[in-house]
């Protein structure tokens, strides 16, 4: 009898402690389903998010029974077989059948999709777009902006333009050359120098050393200063003629205001051009050259016979004053024709002096 009894605690003791290891086993295998189902759930959200799929070891398991004891009928293949799918597939059904999870996630699918292009043909032509028909609106044409106001000149600053002007009126010739035996001695000196003499002492020793050269060496120095002479002639002829008739005249006219400006400080010689027309002379300056020309005025200073000539133009009557005043006019005809011709331009009448 108390065999019995402790044969019926053994067994008791033995049926409590198998199920109470069935009942951990149970609980075990629900926690394994929940931490599979939470890792599929992440692998289908990374899908979604990254565009491509986790795939599991094939070794891995993703529930908790043994891989012998699954049934043939869930996996679809016989236990010997080897496994050649990776549980991706598995994941990706269990995330499906979530609705949540799977209405959360496809806004971001559908962006992946529309983000990709489709790729060219290779053999496809690149399209080109279609030029528009519509005429292009043409741009507004900019504002006028308004004139600059001119700078007032101070007289000082208008004086200096003026003269400036005159001056690029005024050409300038070639540059002279020593034409006397003096200054070809002087320059020699200078060359040897090669030096300005702005002192002058060197043209002091030239006018001892010349004064006591022979006729010889004379010689020897007005030939070099006869042939300078001649070449500078030849190459002023040849400037001379490279310009207008017009232009020479224009080029006397400015020397002349020039040389009123300078006040005596610099020489403007006029331009010697025999193209140039000789102006006419006026009944009174007829008279005075005739004058002059006769000698009775000799030895009297200039200003003085002026007086007088005017004084005796006066005492003439009508009749001894009109041959003068008949050549004058032979020569204003004269001076018109040659000025239309050289000049190509009419002339202005002026009064003619009586």
């Amino acid at each position: 009898m108390i065999l019995q009894t402790h044969r019926a605690l053994a067994r008791l003791s033995q049926c409590s402690s198998q199920c109470l290891d069935k009942h951990r086993f149970t609980a075990l295998a629900f926690n394994l389903t929940r931490v599979s189902h939470r890792a599929d759930l992440r692998n289908h959200e990374a899908t979604d998010i990254l565009g491509f799929t986790f795939s599991t070891p094939a070794n891995s398991r993703t529930y908790a029974t043994d891989a012998v004891s699954r049934p043939k009928a869930h996996t679809g293949r016989t236990t010997s077989s080897p496994r050649k799918k990776s549980s991706t597939v598995k994941t990706t059904a269990s995330a499906t059948d979530l609705k949540p999870a799977a209405a959360t996630t496809t806004p971001a699918a559908k962006k992946t999709k529309a983000k990709s292009k489709p790729k060219a043909k290779s053999g496809a032509k690149p399209r080109t777009r279609a030029k528009s028909t519509k005429a292009r609106k043409k741009p507004a044409k900019a504002k006028a902006k308004p004139a600059k106001k001119k700078k007032v000149l101070k007289p000082e600053e208008k004086e200096r333009l003026e003269i400036k002007e005159l001056k690029a009126k005024a050409l300038s010739p070639p540059k002279g050359v020593p034409d006397t035996a003096f200054s070809v001695l002087l320059a020699e000196k200078q060359q040897e120098l090669r030096t300005f003499d702005s002192s002058g002492s060197v043209a002091k020793e030239c006018s001892k050393l010349y004064r006591s050269f022979t006729d010889e060496q004379r010689e020897h120095y007005n030939h070099i200063a006869n042939q300078n002479k001649a070449s500078y002639n030849t190459k002023y002829r040849e400037w001379i003629l490279s310009h207008s008739p017009l232009k020479i005249l224009e080029a006397n006219n400015a020397r002349t205001a020039l040389k009123k400006r300078s006040k005596g400080q610099r020489s403007w010689p006029k331009l010697h051009d025999e193209r140039l027309v000789t102006r006419q002379r006026g009944p009174y300056i007829r008279f005075s050259t005739q004058r002059h020309r006769s000698g009775d005025f000799a030895g009297i200073q200039l200003g003085e016979a002026g007086k007088l000539i005017a004084a005796e133009w006066r005492e003439l009557s009508e009749d001894e004053k009109k041959p003068f005043f008949q050549e004058a006019e032979q020569d204003m005809a004269r001076y018109e024709q040659e000025v239309k011709a050289v000049y190509d331009r009419a002339v202005k009448h002026e009064k003619a002096k009586a």
